[in-house]
């Protein structure tokens, strides 16, 4: 059936194209919408830039006319977005295995919550039993003050297990559930060892994927400008991995009032060691 579909689109778009004069979009809308989004991503990307935009036009037309229903123009905002801009935004699809299309088009795995959690609480495992061990790098949880003790697991699960060690393997910088983790644990230590705020590292967060945003802009697709080493592309900007770092601030603020409730967040500027691939 897939096949048969993109068909009837590309045949669809040769009819357009046909015109002398004017070039009616609106009947290439019928096609795409019974796409699944796998298939819908690689039609699209295989318009120019102008015909997008020609498409997208006709299909605001008739969605202001009551026309077209909401949430096919939400999935072709996000398609469009993922195709244009490299990333992927909330439209509110409600539906994840639309959004998890959208990011093995560009080029990452699919990400599944359950799995996440995993992650972290393997990591944390792992981070325990590297300080238990006194192995190189885990001083920081073991010398110093309540703040070294208190989030010393939160800062070696980030930085020597998930960044160091697992997201150092080839390609695994594009895996969703470990880059998930990883910012989560980034949020969760800088939140819990008062280097930031809660509302100092959501901004860090947001400001990071501006980065990224601009850095597309200006042609570089794929962040290489952005990576920590040749051939470990970062994560490109995605709200679910956002969600999963926030939640790390979320969870760190309560390891600082639980264990480190005398230290003090920075008042204007954040403390953020943003070593994250």
């Amino acid at each position: 059936m897939g096949e048969i579909d993109r068909k009837q689109f590309r045949d669809a778009v040769i009819e357009v194209k046909k015109a002398w004069v004017f070039e009616d979009w609106a009947p290439v809308l019928t096609p795409l919408f019974r796409l699944a989004m796998f298939d819908m991503l690689p039609v699209l990307d295989e318009l120019s830039g102008l015909d997008r935009a020609k498409l997208i036009s006709a299909a605001n037309l008739i969605q202001n006319q009551g026309r077209l229903g909401d949430i096919s123009w939400r999935r072709l905002k996000f398609a469009v977005t993922v195709i244009e801009k490299r990333e992927i935004s909330d439209f509110g699809l409600n539906d994840d295995n639309q959004v998890n299309d959208g990011r093995v088009f560009l080029g990452c795995t699919r990400l599944v919550d359950s799995e996440v959690r995993a992650e972290i609480i393997k990591a944390l495992d792992q981070a325990r039993a590297a300080i238990k061990n006194g192995d190189k790098g885990t001083e920081y949880a073991t010398l110093g003050g309540d703040e070294n003790r208190c989030c010393g697991e939160a800062c070696i699960a980030w930085n020597k297990v998930l960044v160091g060690k697992r997201r150092a393997q080839p390609g695994a910088s594009l895996d969703s559930s470990l880059a998930a983790a990883a910012h989560y644990m980034l949020a969760r230590f800088h939140v819990c060892a008062a280097k930031a705020s809660i509302g100092q590292m959501d901004m860090v967060i947001d400001m990071y994927d501006n980065k990224k945003r601009d850095a597309i802009a200006r042609g570089d697709r794929d962040l290489k400008s952005m990576a920590l080493k040749p051939g470990s592309r970062p994560y490109p900007p995605d709200f679910g991995i956002k969600r999963w770092a926030k939640q790390g601030s979320i969870e760190g603020e309560a390891d600082r009032q639980r264990c480190n409730a005398n230290s003090s967040t920075p008042y204007i500027f954040p403390d953020v060691d943003g070593g994250e691939a």
